[in-house]
């Protein structure tokens, strides 16, 4: 998206200055490696720090431990995504594999001689790569062209062969203390009761919690889901349910529906909610743990997971939700 009157770029959140810094001081210095393989859990900021690192390498006005101007030719193009040096590599669609072609295209995109002395080809996420992908992947990283930077990032690099971790220079994002996080978000948030709302919501993931805070669509997309998990602690007939549960996304409404089977699991054992469990009454909260004890609770979130895992596969959305919605009811009511 191209930006009218860029300006200097917001701050990054204070767990990713450190590690910016240091690779930011090595790429001036000339002494990146080829590969680099940025791993984290999901939404904890990886992308942002590879955003952060290549923009302050390519930013022509930016020396020292300056941070990217915001407003030179180099940083215009890369927030407008049309960055003559910079590729992406990354599925074609949300959930798929990189495959073998896409390498080819990105390696080939290496070779050409550029305009300046870096270019940088940027894997995301690099644990969808296919073995053959990630084989020709290998390759580039072995004999790599003068000036080029692979940026691998990763929520599970161990999903990633031997051979591609052992030729990149490993960098941890940590998971950041939640008091760093809620101070972090606190400046976007109407009040701290929305923070802690926006970062259960996100599952612990800053980077959602922030898109929640500032983007209505998602925070419309949860009081959605939050709904269907009201709806599922006392439900006795499965077409309401599942008439209201498609109206939720999958992939969101699953994870959280994992997060509330897991509080109720809590509760059960030690008597306390936790900060998921706290989004919903603890009256109907401590019925549903009641009506499904722990072996019934254990089961649930056994087949939680297993939809998760189907979410990839083409199964027909209706038939799903009422699957899962036969799977909360009462004997009764089905």
């Amino acid at each position: 998206m191209a930006v009218d009157s860029p300006a200097a770029p917001p701050p990054l959140p204070p767990w990713l200055e450190a590690p910016r810094d240091r690779l930011v001081a090595r790429g001036r210095a000339g002494r990146l490696p080829h590969g680099l393989l940025i791993r984290g859990a999901s939404g904890v900021g990886k992308s942002l720090l590879s955003v952060s690192l290549v923009q302050s390498l390519l930013c022509e006005r930016a020396s020292d431990r300056d941070p990217p101007c915001g407003a030179c030719n180099s940083c215009r193009s890369l927030i407008g995504g049309v960055h003559s040096e910079v590729w992406m590599l990354e599925p074609e669609e949300p959930g798929k594999a990189i495959v073998i072609d896409a390498v080819r295209d990105a390696t080939e995109f290496l070779s050409l001689s550029g305009s300046g002395s870096l270019r940088v080809v940027r894997v995301r996420p690099a644990d969808s790569l296919t073995l053959h992908a990630a084989n020709a992947l290998l390759k580039t990283l072995e004999e790599p062209p003068g000036g080029a930077l692979l940026i691998l990032e990763a929520a599970q690099p161990a999903r990633l062969p031997a051979t591609i971790r052992s030729r990149c220079e490993d960098v941890e994002v940590p998971t950041p203390p939640l008091e760093q996080v809620h101070d972090w978000l606190r400046p976007l948030a109407a009040d701290e009761a929305a923070v802690e709302e926006a970062y259960a919501a996100a599952l612990g993931r800053p980077m959602a919690a922030r898109d929640l805070l500032t983007e209505p669509e998602r925070m419309a997309g949860w009081e959605q889901d939050r709904e269907v998990l009201q709806q599922i602690l006392s439900a006795d007939a499965v077409t309401p349910l599942a008439a209201t549960m498609q109206r939720s996304l999958p992939e969101t409404l699953l994870p959280r529906l994992q997060a509330l089977l897991l509080s109720a699991q809590r509760l059960l054992a030690t008597g306390e909610l936790d900060t998921f469990g706290r989004r919903f009454p603890r009256p109907e909260l401590e019925a549903f743990t009641r009506r499904h004890g722990a072996r019934g609770l254990a089961t649930l979130a056994g087949r939680a997971n297993t939809w998760q895992r189907q979410l990839s596969t083409s199964l027909n959305p209706a038939l799903r939700m009422e699957d899962i919605a036969l799977a909360f009811l009462p004997k009764g009511g089905r």
